[in-house]
C-alpha cells in the first residue's frame, strides 16, 4: 500500500501554481459547498482540489483519483495509473491557443496506453495541477522501477 501524499500534492499545488476563480483547495470553509460530489468517493479517499464550473462540469483531484464530470458524463482516473503528463498541445493549437499561459488542457497517458485529456482553469491552477500530476507521474515511474 502506498503512503498518502495528500499534503505533498497540496504543497506542490500552492508552491507551483495556486487557486483560481473556479479551482479551489478543499477545506473546512468550502467542503459543504461540494459535499454532493463526494458521494463518488470511497472511504479511503480525501478530496483535495476541485475545478467546479457547475454540477454538470467539474474535475476533482483526490489522494487516489481524478474524477471528471464533463457535461454529465462521469469518468475517473486512478492516479497510480498515470505514466505521462503533458500539455495537450495539438488540441490547444487547433483552437488557436499558442501562449502557454492560456493553456487549459493536459494529456495524460495511463499504464494501459490510453490517453485522457482533462480540462483545467488557465493560469495558476493549470500550472499547479500540471506540477502535481507531473510529480505523481514521476512517483509512479520510480515505484515501478523498484519492482
Amino acid at each position: 500500500m502506498t503512503k498518502d501524499k495528500s499534503l505533498v500534492y497540496l504543497s506542490i499545488f500552492k508552491r507551483k501554481g495556486g487557486e483560481g476563480i473556479k479551482t479551489k483547495i478543499i477545506n473546512i470553509d468550502n467542503e459543504n459547498q461540494f459535499k454532493i460530489l463526494f458521494s463518488h468517493l470511497s472511504d479511503q479517499e480525501k478530496p483535495l482540489i476541485i475545478l467546479f464550473e457547475n454540477i454538470s462540469n467539474w474535475t476533482l483531484l483526490t489522494n487516489k483519483k481524478i474524477l471528471i464530470n464533463k457535461q454529465d458524463k462521469f469518468s475517473d482516473i486512478k492516479i497510480n495509473e498515470i505514466i505521462e503528463v503533458r500539455p495537450a498541445l495539438e488540441e490547444e493549437l487547433k483552437d488557436g491557443i499558442s501562449n502557454k499561459n492560456d493553456f487549459t488542457r493536459l494529456k495524460i497517458k495511463l499504464k494501459n496506453q490510453d490517453y485522457i485529456i482533462i480540462d483545467l482553469e488557465k493560469g495558476k491552477p493549470f500550472e499547479g495541477l500540471y506540477q502535481v500530476l507531473h510529480f505523481i507521474k514521476n512517483d509512479n515511474i520510480s515505484d515501478n522501477a523498484d519492482l
